[in-house]
């Protein structure tokens, strides 16, 4: 199925999932568990909502969707002496490699297996579009193709999220859908949100992020007015594309790439009520200079043009370009909407299932490794 692609504020909705008893359960299971975990064929239910698959005579399914394998005696784990190195899913792309940003590993473990955050396994699907058309033939998507991707996605089990909750999530682990997508329309693209978008995110509970570009914005009548209205109406994040939308490259200036970056953060909080922390990256160019002014400028996460995967948490995947930045929740992964984004929705739920598996499959090394190098032990 996997083709190589060509390529206010709302709170989230969580599937209930109480997967706590289970990393328990996981600390009395045999090494057979690993057997189990790794076989193919074997994606793992996400979450109540999220489609099902066939489960093996060796495990059994529990009331919540989750999977729990068959206890049986616990052998004795030797702590080791790190962590082995990032999980990399089958359905890898070549070119990307996961990337890990978390240098304390007590701290990651203690975020990744507490029960009150995002389970192992939850990702985030970002989607970048542009122009939608009403038909066939014209420039941009087909109206009838975007909203079959956008019911894909439905029947998969995705969820929308904000950017704030990306970036609580990418830090924190803080709780998101097990299947997260953040749909985003670049450029000053009201219209395409009030036409196309408003009505599927009113029929999914959804929501949209505009990539909002600041320059001759008051050039536009009722321009303003109309973002400010759909901001208000909780259905849209509006984060920062830059103040003039400039290519950074190797000779943009830095006073240019200051005033890029710098300058949406005063008059969007003038319209829309708060700081962006999000920036799209204009034409998906960046320099590692302009990348450490994102992060002066308080950026907490921002979106390239790569559609390498989706993002877990302190796992991003990255092309060789992005990895050179050395700074991943800068250098985030977009699909590209109408690029057999269908398929890519199903690609990145299997990865979401395989690292599911392999997290649970490894419950009993990593808590032996917080038992012998942390404070206490894990939940």
């Amino acid at each position: 199925m996997r083709q190589s692609p060509e390529l206010n504020r709302v709170q989230p909705k969580i599937s209930p999932c109480s997967w706590r008893a289970m990393a328990l359960t996981i600390a009395s299971v045999c090494v057979l568990v690993v057997m189990v975990f790794v076989g193919a064929s074997m994606p793992v239910n996400a979450a109540p909502g999220i489609p099902t698959t066939t489960v093996t005579p060796s495990q059994t399914p529990v009331a919540n969707g989750i999977i729990i394998p068959t206890p049986s005696p616990t052998p004795t784990v030797e702590p080791p002496a790190e962590l082995p190195p990032p999980f990399v899913p089958s359905g890898m792309y070549s070119w990307a490699k996961p990337v890990t940003y978390l240098d304390d590993a007590c701290a990651y473990l203690k975020m990744r297996w507490d029960p009150a955050n995002s389970r192992p396994g939850t990702i985030v699907v970002p989607v970048m579009y542009h122009r939608i058309r009403p038909r066939a033939g014209m420039n941009g998507i087909p109206e009838a193709k975007f909203q079959a991707e956008l019911a894909a996605a439905h029947e998969l089990g995705y969820e929308t999220v904000t950017a704030e909750q990306v970036a609580d999530f990418l830090e924190n682990n803080a709780p998101i859908p097990p299947r997260s997508m953040m749909l985003i329309v670049d450029d000053r693209r009201a219209g395409i949100i009030e036409r196309y978008f408003m009505p599927l995110l009113e029929k999914y509970d959804w929501t949209v992020t505009s990539a909002w570009i600041i320059a001759n914005s008051d050039d536009i009548p009722n321009l303003w007015e109309r973002m400010e209205a759909l901001n208000d109406s909780g259905r849209v994040d509006v984060q920062s594309h830059g103040l003039r939308h400039t290519y950074i490259t190797g000779t943009t200036p830095m006073k240019r790439i200051r005033e890029e970056l710098f300058g949406p953060i005063p008059i969007h909080e003038a319209h829309f009520g708060y700081r962006p922390v999000a920036f799209v990256w204009p034409g998906g160019n960046y320099t590692r200079p302009a990348v450490r002014v994102a992060r002066e400028a308080g950026y907490r996460i921002g979106f390239t043009i790569h559609p390498n995967g989706p993002s877990m948490f302190n796992w991003i995947p990255l092309g060789r370009q992005e990895r050179t930045m050395n700074d991943p929740l800068m250098m985030l992964p977009r699909y590209w909407g109408g690029r057999n984004l269908a398929d890519s929705f199903g690609d990145a739920a299997e990865m979401g299932d395989e690292s599911y598996a392999n997290a649970l499959a490894s419950y009993e090394l990593e808590a032996a490794y917080y038992h012998a190098h942390c404070d206490g032990d894990l939940p």
